[in-house]
């Protein structure tokens, strides 16, 4: 008699905790996220990373140790292969010449930058309902990318969409990925978010738009590689890294720090019109 009686709703969130709204975002806080570099609570990182961020963006942290810390966790797997990479590669015009194996490993862990920073910021949408769907992708892409390259992967992953809803009354036999026209597997992303962790129930078409935009983005970052070879395209580690560096919207995000460094490039040259 002394204790309250819970409300109507909250009663059949206690019945049904993969419902995906109301007492679902508790689960997620109170379990260990892979995407995450230590097991602390999300919202005491939140708030150690708003005190710390003007510091961030100023300089270099004064300790080594801090650094570490602050560093994008190392995923244990990708959720594609070294020959699905070379298969998208295949696919952007000019033809792409021969790539050798680090040349591709030194790709794959360029695209990783993004995806684990989209990911993170997807996760963080999806705390009060405890669902992962297209509009928190969508949105996450908004808040990490520029503005050219958000808009561009959003086009990317609204067009996969768009194929896998049509084919879906003559799409029998064939996979996710034929159906939305991608190289990139929509169920090896689909499982990789689910081992990482986003959210307690997650949308396929969660899944679909992430692969997608990171096969967009992947396309995106090798045109300008081979628009940079002046006539003759190569695929090395030292055209990506000069690309790379030199590009104020890839160099930001491909940095293996939480922070993110927004309008510039390694040379510190500033180009805040592509990010607002």
């Amino acid at each position: 008699m002394g204790e309250r009686a819970k409300p109507w709703g909250w009663t059949l969130e206690d019945v049904s905790r993969d419902s995906g709204y109301g007492g679902t975002a508790d689960s997620i806080r109170s379990s260990s996220l892979s995407l995450y570099c230590s097991p602390a609570a999300h919202g005491a990182e939140s708030r150690a990373g708003r005190a710390s961020s003007c510091g961030s963006v100023n300089g270099a942290l004064a300790e080594e140790a801090d650094m570490l810390e602050c560093r994008l966790p190392e995923p244990e797997e990708l959720p594609w292969t070294l020959q699905q990479l070379h298969a998208v590669l295949g696919t952007v015009q000019p033809p792409a010449a021969e790539c050798r194996r680090e040349t591709l490993r030194r790709l794959s862990w360029l695209i990783s930058r993004p995806l684990l920073r989209v990911s993170r910021e997807a996760q963080r949408l999806s705390l009060r309902y405890g669902r992962c769907g297209r509009p928190e992708v969508q949105s996450a892409l908004r808040m990490v990318l520029s503005w050219p390259l958000a808009r561009g992967t959003v086009s990317a992953g609204l067009a996969a969409l768009s194929l896998y809803n049509m084919s879906s009354g003559r799409g029998f036999g064939q996979g996710k990925s034929a159906r939305c026209g991608l190289i990139l597997s929509v169920g090896s992303f689909f499982r990789w978010m689910v081992e990482s962790g986003l959210a307690p129930r997650i949308h396929p078409h969660a899944a679909i738009y992430l692969a997608a935009s990171m096969e967009g983005l992947l396309k995106e970052l090798l045109i300008r590689i081979l628009q940079n070879g002046n006539g003759t395209p190569k695929l090395t580690v030292e055209a990506i890294e000069q690309v790379v560096s030199n590009d104020s919207e890839f160099w930001g995000i491909t940095q293996p720090y939480l922070h993110l460094l927004c309008g510039k490039n390694a040379h510190g040259k500033c180009n805040f019109t592509l990010t607002v």
